[in-house]
């Protein structure tokens, strides 16, 4: 009778672990290792192997007398281990530089990334023989996948021509006392829900997600590196506010018990950064985390990343040719190409960036005007508004432009003259109050940037915020940041001491890496996501 094999457990895993691990003190080496110090990445040591000859490499020449590149160290997991014979073993290592190979196989139109050849450049095989290491050798009956090794050896190539490391010297660097996930019976891919609440296994598991996250990193770098080199001072400012403001949106609410006083996780730090304009910081930036108590979406995360940045003397044109030039320097210098594909859609970094006003936006893509009340509302109620949930007429039709306009937005394009009720910080149109000197960034149907020309007429400030308070107030609106009809009276104090003309802007990190990454889930490229509790 046959019967079903079981999958281990990960206790059995754990106790067969640990039964190696004590073997690994016996013989004297420590499981958890100690200090240790490679000289080449994987990458970097598989660039350094001989050329195979027009003839390939004579099988019949022995292991030690073949061409041999340098010695190098190296260190990482084993991710394949297999014994040939008595007296030999071979083993496959991977570092971090595998995110990097894979990021240059994607960028080099490579469709198959996880085909066996593909995945076997990124890391390196172990040629692993007794009679090298000699008593070292039966440490390695006692490793597992997933262990964490270094090896020092000669850079060469087996019989079959496979780039490999000669080992003449082994350290244990760190034991795994689970199994990767693959070996537990999981398989190659992670679930979603495990890759966000697991990140470790997701990157030990995803070259392409460490790719994602690496890529993340330089394009922090290289933003700051872009401000800093034009003039711009980096700085930090409060995380905690004791009035909300900044942008609309609902805060989170905590207690300062020393204080007695209820404070805000900051939803923008736009306010801040205007006070130091205003005390003479001319060009200045932040890489901030913001916090806004909203829903979760593809692209949505109450806890996000931004840049925002502030020029004197310049405007909301100077802020929009600064947005080009941020995101062509970034590609150059992160990818090495203008052209970024998300989805189904290729976006064009190189060509002119398009400009449209708010308004002309809604007829080109909708068919009716912004101030045409009938076919606003008939094209409300096709899309399932609810009419009476809108209390002035100005929100719902910016409801119903979000609706029909934003899907049409996939190449970089600058939505300008945004109403002046939505941006009560923004300078209005010398000719048109109505309307703002702001744009509004958007690429692959997503908003990823938001620039004013700011306003610094302090009189005018007050006005709009208690005008934003009170018409927040009357739509009971609990999601536009504004409690109790709050103001911030001190960063009005500020403007009376003098703002100069200026430009701002914003720009979404997350969103800037989906784009850069090809990630269609904001949750991606965030490595560790807000999750419901499981």
């Amino acid at each position: 009778m046959s019967t079903v094999p079981v999958e281990p457990s990960a206790n059995e895993y754990r106790v067969a672990r640990a039964t190696k691990a004590e073997a690994l003190r016996q013989l004297g080496i420590d499981p958890f290792g100690a200090r240790f110090q490679p000289t080449h990445t994987v990458a970097a040591a598989r660039a350094l192997a001989p050329a195979l000859t027009p003839k390939g490499v004579d099988g019949d020449v022995p292991s030690d007398q073949r061409p041999k590149g340098p010695v190098v160290t190296l260190a990482g997991r084993i991710g394949n281990l297999r014994r040939s014979g008595k007296n030999l073993i071979f083993a496959t290592l991977f570092d971090r530089s595998r995110g990097d190979v894979y990021r240059q196989q994607q960028l080099a139109g490579i469709t198959d990334l996880d085909a066996a050849e593909h995945k076997k450049e990124r890391g390196i095989q172990l040629f692993i023989e007794s009679k090298t290491l000699g008593d070292s050798f039966a440490a390695f009956d006692h490793l597992d996948l997933a262990d964490w090794i270094g090896v020092t050896g000669a850079v060469g190539r087996t019989k079959t021509g496979e780039i490999s490391i000669f080992v003449e010297n082994f350290a244990m660097l760190g034991k795994a006392m689970l199994p990767p996930p693959h070996q537990a019976g999981a398989g190659e891919q992670l679930a979603p829900e495990t890759r966000a609440r697991q990140r470790y296994l997701d990157l030990m598991m995803s070259d392409q997600s460490l790719s994602t996250f690496m890529t993340r990193s330089r394009l922090v770098a290289g933003i700051r590196r872009f401000f800093t080199d034009q003039g711009y001072l980096e700085v930090e400012t409060p995380m905690l506010h004791p009035i909300p403001g900044g942008a609309s949106a609902r805060p989170f609410v905590t207690h300062h018990n020393a204080l007695d006083m209820e404070l805000f996780l900051r939803i923008a730090p736009e306010l801040y950064l205007k006070r130091l304009i205003v005390g003479g910081v001319e060009k200045v930036f932040e890489l901030n985390r913001n916090f806004r108590n909203e829903g979760i979406s593809p692209r949505h995360n109450p806890e996000f990343t931004m840049i925002e940045w502030y020029q004197a003397y310049a405007d909301h044109h100077v802020m929009m040719e600064l947005s080009e030039q941020l995101f062509r320097h970034l590609a150059d210098q992160i990818l090495g190409t203008r052209i970024l594909k998300f989805g189904q859609w290729t976006i064009d970094l190189d060509k002119p960036w398009r400009r449209i006003s708010y308004r002309d936006a809604l007829p080109e893509f909708g068919g009716f005007a912004y101030d045409d009340k009938e076919k606003v509302y008939a094209k409300a109620r096709e899309l399932g508004l609810k009419l009476d949930e809108y209390p002035t007429y100005d929100r719902l039709a910016n409801e119903v432009w979000e609706e029909v306009v934003e899907p049409h937005l996939i190449q970089p394009t600058f939505i300008t003259d945004q109403p002046t009720w939505l941006t009560p910080l923004c300078k209005a149109h010398p000719s048109d109050p109505s309307r703002t000197l702001r744009f509004e960034l958007f690429m692959a149907k997503m908003e990823i940037g938001n620039a004013y020309s700011e306003l610094n007429d302090p009189d005018l400030q007050r006005e709009r915020l208690s005008a934003q308070a009170a018409e927040a107030k009357a739509a009971q609106d609990d999601e536009a940041g504004i409690l109790e009809g709050l103001v911030d009276h001190d960063f009005c104090t500020a403007l009376d001491h003098g703002l100069p003309v200026c430009g701002g802007q914003g720009i979404g990190i997350d969103r800037l890496v989906m784009l850069f990454t090809g990630q269609t889930n904001i949750r991606d490229v965030i490595l560790f996501p807000t999750m419901r509790p499981e």
